[in-house]
């Protein structure tokens, strides 16, 4: 009994102690604090989880970038036809310079009537669409080479990319070119996979997404050009790209077929719109003129910014935006980064070149031919200046990010037609001797990629600070800004004068979308005015008014020849013959176009003047009282004379020809600071 009760303690005690250590590990290593799920999770979505944290620290740069600058230019002009136009089919099918873009007008219709001149609002709509491409692009490179961190390379290079800054900067040409990347990547990710099934729900999906880059941008045209491109080269398996390309047109036929009705669809509608276009399509005209562009827009413009130039810029209109103005050191830079890369790409893959022809496809026919035969025809514009407009060439850089990837990694097996097939290994690399292990080839591959990722971020970085600092939206901010103060503090009834805002805002070139009845008037569209536009001033005004280049109302006042000093004690010009002459002290300018005389009319009633200048008669209305009469009138005069007022007194103080001014003595609405 007492050995039973020794066995029974002796168990009792190893038990005892068993539990008290299972306690302990316990207690040390909850299983709440396991954290290996976690790691493994975070391993398996490393390149997902970094591309994410990639396209959220660009979209905040972007807003940053953004912050700085306001509408210009044609934004307004996109603004007041969305503000006065209703939402039918001929404002949706409008083209005003070229551009069929129902997208860009639908969106700005519906941005107007939630808030007017909301520049906040204007970028949150284009950093949304920023935000869906940039997804877009990292999803189309998972799907092409998998969750391989490489692919993190070409994300960068789209994302960072100096060349789309400029573009992004303006909201009409943002409108029109980020969903274009968007329409792209979404395209040709859908075009992967229906190669790879032949589903039909993948093909209705790559085009309603060309339709999409066609409602926004004419350059849609190219999309699915670019789609047969990579699907022929790199998605039909081995064999040369001609055996490819016959192999996949014959097998994707439906494809082709669906997507050349869309070409043929819109171009249609393309050249039925384009009546109303004040830019049409034309020759060229000399070679020299198209060789210029074309240099330009490679030498000085795309190349230096797809390795982060341009480092340079040049403002133009008051430095609303700029031009890329690359050093000459860097355009040499650039030439040489280009070479090594596609020589490099070519010896570890024998079809990269195919992915580089395809690229300059792009440039050719989305980014040069349009341009060559809408604006380089035009002996206005300048093949050279031309070939600095970084804009044109935004939308190849979704395409230089895809051909990236597309020459240094291999796809997937579900990213082509059929089982992939073992890849024979790279000449470069069956080259190498005996004593090099691939190991320290990818070493050194890692190491320089990295190095030349490293050089790009930095330079991009370093561009877009470049172009910030010689561009501002402060001035058509402050202008807009003040106007709408303007338009609340103004006496109702203040007769201004309608005239042109200032350039940097909108180019005179404009029209009426230039004039400050427009640009203002817009902002008291739909409620009550305060303000009377006077287009030309005839008549009798007192203390007319218009707006100056800070938006703000100063009196209108007259820089002109007036006329000559009175002698003491004498107030009126003297009346002879019944009538006044007025000499000017010099003859008054060629450009005049307005004449004002300070009256005095003795009468209740109103009266009616003759007057002559330069030998035009005009007739002009006098009110009752102390006022002052406007007329337009033109060119060099030497004197004004006056006539017709009969037995009524008539007292003339002085007169003046020229042009009105905004003045820059005298009270403002709203009030200057002191």
């Amino acid at each position: 009994m007492d050995q039973d009760h020794g066995s029974v303690e002796r168990w009792a005690d190893v038990h005892a102690s068993s539990a008290v250590a299972e306690i302990g590990d316990t207690a040390s290593a909850p299983d709440w604090a396991d954290l290996r799920p976690l790691v493994r999770w975070l391993e398996q979505h490393r390149v997902v989880l970094l591309g994410t944290v990639l396209i959220a620290a660009s979209v905040i740069w972007k807003a940053a970038y953004l912050s700085h600058l306001y509408f210009r230019q044609d934004d307004f002009r996109l603004l007041d036809r969305a503000l006065t136009n209703p939402l039918d089919w001929s404002e949706l099918t409008f083209v005003g310079a070229g551009h069929l873009i129902p997208g860009p007008y639908l969106v700005a219709w519906l941005v107007v009537r939630i808030s007017f001149y909301n520049w906040g609002l204007a970028c949150a709509v284009s950093l949304a669409f920023v935000t869906a491409a940039s997804f877009a692009a990292l999803r189309l490179l998972r799907t092409l080479f998998g969750d391989r961190a490489g692919i993190l390379i070409p994300l960068t290079v789209y994302l960072l990319c100096p060349l789309t800054l400029p573009d992004l900067g303006i909201w009409s040409s943002a409108l029109e070119s980020v969903p274009l990347q968007l329409a792209t990547f979404m395209a040709v990710n859908a075009q992967v996979h229906y190669v790879k099934t032949e589903r039909p729900r993948h093909l209705i999906a790559a085009a309603s997404w060309v339709v999409v880059g066609l409602l926004f941008f004419e350059k849609g045209l190219i999309v699915p050009l670019l789609l047969f491109g990579i699907s022929s080269a790199f998605l039909m398996g081995d064999g040369s790209w001609w055996s490819g390309a016959r192999r996949c047109a014959a097998r994707f036929w439906k494809a082709w077929l669906l997507y050349g009705v869309l070409i043929v669809a819109y171009s249609i509608l393309l050249k039925y719109s384009l009546r109303t276009s004040v830019a049409q399509p034309g020759s060229p005209g000399s070679v020299g003129r198209v060789l210029s562009f074309v240099s330009g827009l490679l030498r000085e413009t795309f190349l230096p910014g797809a390795i982060g130039g341009p480092w340079h810029w040049y403002p133009v209109e008051g430095g609303s935006y700029a031009f890329s103005a690359p050093v000459s050191g860097l355009m040499w830079i650039s030439w040489i980064v280009a070479a090594l890369v596609v020589l490099a790409s070519i010896l570890f893959s024998r079809t990269a070149w195919r992915a580089w022809a395809i690229l300059l496809g792009w440039l050719i026919a989305a980014d040069m031919l349009p341009v060559i035969v809408g604006r380089v025809s035009d002996l206005t514009f300048d093949p050279v200046v031309l070939g600095l407009e970084s804009r044109y060439v935004a939308d190849a850089v979704p395409v230089l990010a895809i051909c990236i990837g597309l020459a240094f990694w291999p796809l997937t097996p579900s990213a082509v037609a059929r089982p992939a097939t073992a890849a024979p290994a790279p000449a470069a690399m069956a080259a190498l001797p005996a004593s090099v292990s691939v190991a320290q080839v990818g070493q050194v591959t890692r190491t320089v990629a990295a190095v030349a990722v490293g050089a790009f971020v930095v330079s991009s970085l370093w561009s877009v600070q470049a172009y910030q600092d010689v561009t501002l939206g402060a001035v058509a901010r402050t202008f807009i800004t003040n106007a709408r103060l303007a338009l609340r503090q103004a006496p109702r009834g203040t007769q201004v004068l309608d005239t042109q805002v200032p350039p940097d805002i909108v180019l005179g070139s404009f029209g009426s979308w230039a004039l400050a009845s427009t640009v203002v008037g817009d902002m008291a569209r739909g409620g009550p005015s305060r303000l009377r536009w006077i287009t030309t001033p005839y008549g009798t005004f007192d203390h007319l008014m218009m707006f100056g280049t800070d938006g703000r109302l100063h009196l209108a006042q007259m820089y002109a020849v007036g006329s000559p000093l009175r002698r003491p004690g004498q107030n009126c010009w003297a009346v002879r013959g019944g009538q006044v002459r007025i000499p000017f002290f010099t003859p008054t300018q060629a450009g005049t176009t307005v004449l004002r005389f300070g009256y005095l009319w003795y009468s209740r009633d109103r009266g009616l003047l003759t007057v002559d200048y330069g030998g035009v008669v005009k007739q002009v209305i006098v009110d009752p009282g102390l006022h002052g009469a406007y007329l337009p009138e033109r060119g060099s005069a030497r004197s004004v004379v006056i006539s017709g007022f009969g037995s009524v007194r008539l007292c003339v103080g002085d007169a003046e020809a020229g042009i009105l001014v905004p003045s820059a003595t005298g009270p403002t609405i709203p009030a200057t600071n002191p």
